[in-house]
């Protein structure tokens, strides 16, 4: 791996975590700050996607009425891959009790997330989200 990839990298695991933990705090300015205005969202409820920041802003309310301040929302994993203008996360995240309206993820849940950013003047962008849980049937 190149300085500069691995550079990328640590600047994008640092991006994320201060997400992560912005979400953790319901600090919502927090949330959308390094998220592009066109960016675009599919998300585990409904709808099956959003596009914009406003909209994704929107999405938040639903998952604060469940999640309280301070809870899981942890990364178990994280792989990051970076060029010089385009990047992806993967990364397997764990939500904390409580925080879905589905009674059998009383106890926190697993799910998945890719994270597609742009780097714009410079900085990384988030453009792309997508969160999943495996299917059950």
């Amino acid at each position: 791996m190149s300085e500069r990839a691995n550079t990328e990298e640590i600047r994008i695991k640092t991006l994320l975590e201060a997400w992560a933990d912005a979400v953790r705090r319901h600090d919502l300015p927090a949330i959308l700050a390094h998220h592009d205005q066109e960016m675009v969202m599919f998300d585990l409820p409904p709808p099956l996607q959003c596009r914009g920041l406003e909209a994704y802003a929107q999405t938040w309310d639903l998952f604060f009425r469940y999640h309280k301040p301070g809870a899981g929302f942890d990364f178990r994993e994280l792989a990051i891959t970076a060029g010089a203008e385009v990047a992806f996360a993967v990364a397997i995240m764990w939500c904390g009790p409580d925080s879905s309206s589905n009674p059998k993820d009383k106890d926190g849940f697993l799910f998945r997330l890719t994270v597609g950013l742009r780097k714009v003047d410079g900085n990384w962008r988030i453009t792309h989200e997508h969160h999943s849980e495996p299917a059950t049937d």
